[in-house]
């Protein structure tokens, strides 16, 4: 998709993207706490899991490529945008820490570009297409199914822009490359958002961003152990079907003949998705620890901006 790797940008991109993120990062943290209480926590915990479950497992886009699905409007749309942008980070993190998926000094802008613009960026687009055209359940699965389309779109653009302001290729190549297959990707985003919008406002619109009626209270223990087993079995075996095909970026880099820039972490657990054991128990690992970890950081991160909330108005 659109994790850049180490290598791809030059220093000043990298530096100011990294503090550009991390301005954002703040800014979103502050505006979530108007919008969270600590009984939101686990809830959100495991959504973040579920994120990176769905962005784990690649699948064929066109000849020759494979992407993954990205998931921010819909978490924006179920959440909030700002809560979201968290959400999309701490993802981005773990896979850049763990898996040495998207380069640590490429940080800063794979945050901007699939938290900022994928998220933030992406519920802007759906709240103004249901202001312009109402909030039934079937203007609002449509206006997310264009906004997600939109979003990945403007995902792999703003990539796009980066990879040119760093010299890997010229800018209306490096543009055009990956707005050209993210349009296709898009496809598949925007259809899978709008049906699962589409289909919350229709039954349970309690869920949805704002929600339209009272919230129900936040999942059980048995439920929440149940859905984040259910995560790491179905990443698992969805795994030994995944496509082994290059993903979106490193085809392009391919086409455009720089992906020998490309350098990964070596300090990273996972590499790769795979733990110290091969086959499936490796990748079963790998996910389980990654899928607890997810859960548990951004519970607890979520929680504290709760507490911290209720202090302030206290």
């Amino acid at each position: 998709m659109a994790h850049i790797p180490d290598g791809f940008l030059s220093a000043s991109v990298s530096v100011t993207t990294l503090v550009a993120a991390g301005a954002v990062t703040a800014y979103t943290a502050r505006r979530s706490q108007q919008d969270l209480d600590e009984r939101a926590a686990p809830t959100l915990g495991l959504a973040t899991a579920a994120v990176f479950a769905a962005q784990a497992v690649n699948f064929p886009v066109a000849a020759g490529t494979s992407g993954h699905l990205l998931g921010g409007v819909l978490v924006s749309v179920l959440f909030g945008p700002w809560a979201a942008f968290l959400v999309m980070t701490s993802v981005l993190v773990v896979q850049a820490l763990i898996f040495a998926d998207g380069g640590l000094t490429a940080l800063g802008a794979n945050i901007l570009n699939i938290a900022g613009v994928g998220a933030v960026i992406g519920y802007g687009i759906y709240a103004s297409l249901i202001t312009l055209a109402g909030g039934g359940p079937r203007r609002r699965g449509l206006a997310a199914a264009a906004a997600a389309y939109v979003a990945t779109v403007l995902t792999g653009i703003a990539a796009g822009v980066e990879l040119g302001l760093s010299e890997m290729a010229p800018m209306r190549l490096s543009v055009g490359a990956m707005a050209s297959v993210h349009a296709v990707m898009g496809l598949a985003e925007g259809a899978i958002t709008g049906l699962a919008v589409w289909t919350l406002a229709r039954k349970r619109p309690d869920l949805l961003h704002p929600p339209q009626t009272a919230a129900p209270a936040g999942p059980g223990r048995r439920v929440i152990l149940a859905g984040l087993g259910g995560l790491a079995i179905l990443v698992g075996v969805l795994s030994l079907v995944a496509s082994s095909a290059p993903d979106i970026l490193e085809r392009v880099a391919i086409d455009l003949g720089f992906s020998d820039a490309a350098t990964a972490w070596e300090g990273a657990l996972f590499p790769e998705y795979r733990a110290w054991l091969p086959g499936f128990v490796g990748k079963m690992i790998a996910f389980v620890f990654s899928i607890a970890l997810l859960f548990s950081g951004a519970a607890a991160m979520f929680r504290a901006l709760g507490l911290a909330r209720e202090a302030e108005e206290t």
